[in-house]
C-alpha cells in the first residue's frame, strides 16, 4: 500500500474475551433474535412480551427484517419489519395478522445484504501505527459527520443456502454501517452491509464460517478500500485484491464496449472533439432537443459552412463566391443557383 494512501488496516477475529460470531442475513437461520409476542386479528402492530434467552433482543432489528410466524397466513410464514418501537415493546409488520395469539415463540432474521458482527477483536498490523475502535464510526451511527472517514469489511463468502460454509476465492467488500457495542477499544459489534459500490452477489452472503476477516479505512471521496497483502494482517490472501476484484471488473464492462457494455468515455451531453476518423457500426439516430434553437447539424471545412441543418428541420448548402472545381455527383450553391455535376456526355 503506497505511502500517500496510507488508511488504517486490520484484521478481526476472535479473542479480547468476546464470543467472535457471525450472523449473516438472507440466510434461513433462527438463531439470532426470538421472542414471545402478542399478535391481534387484522393488526399490523406485534407487541413483545417476552425475550428469549441467549438470543439478541429486538433492540437489534432494523426496518427490513424479516419476521417469521406460523399460522398467521404470512407467504412462506414470513413478514417484513415495517418498523421498531424499543420503548413500547411494538414491532410494526408489513402483512396484517391472520389470527389473534400470545404464545409461542417469533423468530427474526437478517435480511439479505446485511450482516451482524458479534464481538470481533481488533488486532492491526505489526509495527503499524497503533489506532483502535474508537476510529471506526459507522455510516448509520448518529455521531457519523459526512467528513469523516467510512470502513470496510473484506470477508470471504459462502452460499446463502450453506452460510457456514466458506466458498474458496469468493470475496465481499461491505460497508461498516452501525457499531452497536463498543465493548473495548479492541473489542465490538457492528452491522455490516453491501452498498452500491459494492453490491452483494445474489445467491451469496459473508461465511458464518469464517475465523477472521480484514477491516480498512476506504477512501473519503469514493469509499473504496485500499490493496494490500493479505498475509501482512494474517487472513486470505485473496481478501487483499477483493476491493480492486469489483473496481476492475466494473470499470472494464463500461468501458470495453462488448458484452453490453457502454463507452463511458465519450460524453453523452455536452459537446465532444474527435480528433481523426468517427466510424459507426450499425444504425445511426440523431435527435435534436426542440428547446434549443441552434443549428442542429453542422459540415464545416475551415470556416467554410458547407452543408447544415437548421433548428426548423431545413437542410441549407453554403453559398460558395466562386464555383470550386467540378465534382462529379456533387452539389454547389453560389449566386442564388444550385449547379450538380455531371460526368461528359
Amino acid at each position: 500500500m503506497a505511502n500517500q494512501d496510507l488508511l488504517k488496516l486490520g484484521r478481526i477475529t476472535a479473542g479480547g474475551g468476546g464470543d467472535f460470531t457471525i450472523f449473516p442475513g438472507g440466510t434461513e437461520s433462527n438463531g439470532f433474535i426470538r421472542f414471545t409476542a402478542t399478535y391481534t386479528a387484522g393488526s399490523e402492530f406485534v407487541t413483545v412480551t417476552a425475550a428469549s434467552p441467549s438470543y439478541y433482543g429486538i433492540e437489534y432489528i432494523r426496518p427490513g427484517f424479516l419476521l417469521r410466524k406460523t399460522g398467521q397466513g404470512f407467504t412462506d410464514n414470513l413478514t417484513k419489519v415495517v418498523s421498531v418501537n424499543v420503548g413500547t415493546n411494538t414491532i410494526e409488520i408489513e402483512d396484517f395478522a391472520g389470527a389473534s395469539v400470545t404464545t409461542g415463540t417469533t423468530v427474526v432474521r437478517i435480511n439479505k445484504g446485511l450482516t451482524f458482527v458479534q464481538s470481533g477483536s481488533l488486532i492491526t498490523p505489526s509495527g503499524y501505527p497503533t489506532w483502535r475502535y474508537t476510529s471506526v464510526t459507522g455510516s448509520q451511527d448518529s455521531e457519523y459527520d459526512t467528513s469523516y472517514s467510512k470502513w470496510a469489511a473484506l470477508i470471504p463468502l459462502a452460499l446463502t443456502s450453506s452460510d457456514s460454509s466458506t466458498v474458496l476465492s469468493a470475496y465481499g467488500v461491505y460497508d461498516i454501517s452501525q457499531v452497536t457495542d463498543r465493548i473495548s477499544n479492541t473489542l465490538s459489534s457492528f452491522y455490516i452491509s453491501a452498498s452500491v459500490v459494492y453490491p452483494e452477489p445474489p445467491a451469496f452472503t459473508p461465511s458464518a464460517g469464517t475465523t477472521n476477516f480484514a477491516i480498512s479505512e476506504t477512501t473519503l471521496t469514493s469509499s473504496v478500500a485500499p490493496l494490500f497483502h493479505g498475509g501482512d494482517i494474517g487472513v486470505l490472501e485473496g481478501l487483499g485484491f477483493t476491493a480492486a476484484q469489483n473496481q476492475i471488473v466494473q470499470f472494464i464492462s463500461q468501458n470495453s464496449g462488448s458484452s453490453g457494455g457502454s463507452v463511458a468515455t465519450f460524453p453523452y451531453t455536452g459537446s465532444a472533439q474527435i480528433t481523426g476518423s468517427l466510424a459507426v457500426t450499425g444504425s445511426a439516430t440523431f435527435l435534436k432537443d426542440d428547446n434549443v434553437p441552434n443549428d442542429f447539424f453542422l459540415i464545416q471545412s475551415a470556416s467554410f459552412k458547407s452543408l447544415k441543418t437548421t433548428d426548423t428541420g431545413v437542410i441549407t448548402f453554403g453559398s460558395f463566391t466562386s464555383l470550386p472545381t467540378v465534382v462529379e455527383g456533387g452539389f454547389a450553391y453560389s449566386g442564388s443557383n444550385f449547379y450538380a455535376g455531371i460526368g461528359d456526355s
